[in-house]
């Protein structure tokens, strides 16, 4: 019984790692990412259509090997009716079959199944490149909704911050209230503070509820399953700003953007189009060949021949007499058959081979061959084309996200003066409103505006972040936060 109890505490020890592992529902934003390939849509639809390209390229290269088919039938047939195997009529019921193989090879057709897999292999890799494409958008929808989830965090931790200041500073007040030494309106007036920051932690959960709701369907997760993102400790401090400029930038993505490769691909593989199209004008030459062979029922083998005595037969009469006249015995050499003729012995002896070479030469096709050569034409410039409308897009998408990312760090700092300003002149002004030389409208005035400018700088903070992030992506790096 030795066995059973390691097996139990084997499955205990397993069960109890899976439930700590379903439990652990802090997500890294690598984490989050992983999920959303996984499980997104537009993701497995582009590796789909991988694996078609893949099918395809294989398809045209197995197009250079020779072709095989084989046959066979049986059959019964009744009445006067033709012997497959003699061609003779006959008016009996009988048995027959046969069986046939054919095979054929193209030597050459202008080269278009070269020209097939080269243009099956660009499509290929075009198709890999649309994947990481996916990946790459779903990658930046799924960081952006998790900076907000960061945002709205860190937001809430300000608003719920507010509160507990307003709500200290209340109680303070009405000790104060109720010693006499301030109005009972500064009370009153405190309270209505704390009840709009209240309202303000509301707004805030309610914002962080939606971010991460547009996480979790970003990430294709459903709504009920509970998710908590795992905060790494970001300082736009140590991040700097991108040391290349807009042009420069560029010029990297080039090269590694998936978008950018399949487009160029695109081209290649309109461009091999135009090859293939022209094969068509070109003649073609295949070879074939055939096996046949087939049975009766009917049918006996020949095995030899004997000598029959035809005896005298009457072949007439004498004009006049009518006397009969008698043509003389004759020996006769007739064929001798055998009673039986088995089906393979048949299938042996009436085996037939042939072999045939073809040449087709292209004279007159209606002008669909033109047509073809000039639809091949137009798919290459539309693919010229949308290369250059995709690297115009991305030159543009970096230009401004350079200069969104430049407009979001000169933001932050000036609202980072901005903020410890607020902090000192709040400071000054909540120590002057204790001992009642600064009333409760100028303190207030003053705590709303530290709580705005504390809210933007996180807003900023986080949208230049993300800028900065957006411009290391088209630098070919992962989008990470680390």
């Amino acid at each position: 019984m030795i066995w059973k109890r390691k097996i139990y505490l084997s499955l205990t020890g397993l069960f109890m790692l899976m439930a700590s592992y379903g439990q652990q529902n802090n997500w890294t934003l690598e984490e989050c990412i992983n999920y959303a390939w996984q499980n997104n849509l537009t993701v497995r639809s582009s590796e789909l259509n991988k694996l078609n390209s893949e099918i395809a390229l294989k398809e045209s290269k197995f197009a250079l090997l020779p072709s095989l088919s084989g046959g066979g039938n049986l059959s019964k047939s009744f009445g006067r009716t033709i012997d497959p195997v003699t061609n003779g009529f006959i008016s009996t019921s009988f048995v027959s079959s046969g069986v046939s193989a054919s095979s054929s090879v193209t030597l050459f057709n202008g080269g278009a199944l070269r020209n097939t897999i080269k243009r099956n292999e660009l499509n290929l890799d075009a198709s890999e490149f649309d994947v990481q494409k996916a990946k790459n958008d779903i990658g930046v929808t799924v960081a952006t909704n998790f900076l907000n989830v960061l945002l709205g965090r860190e937001q809430l931790k300000n608003a719920q911050f507010q509160l507990e200041s307003s709500q200290a500073q209340l109680e303070r007040t009405k000790k104060l209230v109720n010693a006499g030494s301030l109005p009972m309106t500064n009370q009153l007036d405190l309270e209505s503070q704390v009840a709009t920051n209240e309202v303000s932690v509301v707004n805030a959960e309610n914002n962080l509820r939606a971010a991460t709701l547009s996480l979790k369907q970003a990430m294709q997760m459903p709504a009920d399953e509970p998710l908590e993102v795992e905060a790494p400790e970001v300082s736009v401090d140590n991040m700097g700003f991108i040391s290349q400029s807009p042009n420069e930038i560029y010029n990297i993505a080039m090269g590694v953007q998936p978008e950018i490769q399949s487009a160029e691909l695109g081209v290649k593989s309109s461009e091999v189009g135009v090859d293939l199209a022209k094969s068509a004008f070109l003649p073609s030459l295949s070879l074939s060949g055939s096996v046949s062979t087939n049975h009766s029922g009917r049918a006996r083998q020949l095995i030899g021949t004997q000598q029959v005595t035809v005896p005298a037969q009457n072949i007439g009469f004498v004009d006049g007499t009518n006397q009969s006249v008698f043509s003389n015995p004759s020996q006769q050499t007739v064929p001798v058959y055998s009673e039986d003729y088995g089906v393979f012995n048949q299938y042996d002896d009436n085996l037939g081979q042939s072999v045939s070479i073809r040449l087709n030469v292209p004279i007159f096709s209606r002008y669909s061959n033109s047509a073809n050569l000039q639809r091949a034409q137009i798919a290459k410039q539309r693919a010229e084309i949308t290369s250059m409308n995709t690297r115009n897009q991305l030159r543009q998408s970096i230009e401004s996200a350079y200069n969104s990312a430049l407009a979001a760090l000169n933001t932050y700092n000036a609202t980072l003066k901005r903020v410890a300003a607020l902090e000192e002149s709040f400071r000054a002004t909540e120590q002057r409103y204790n001992v009642g030389d600064v009333n409760n409208l100028d303190y207030q005035i003053a705590s709303n505006n530290l709580f705005s400018a504390r809210a933007d700088l996180i807003r900023n903070k986080y949208e230049y972040i993300f800028r900065t992030k957006i411009l290391d992506f088209y630098l070919g790096n992962p989008i990470t936060l680390q």
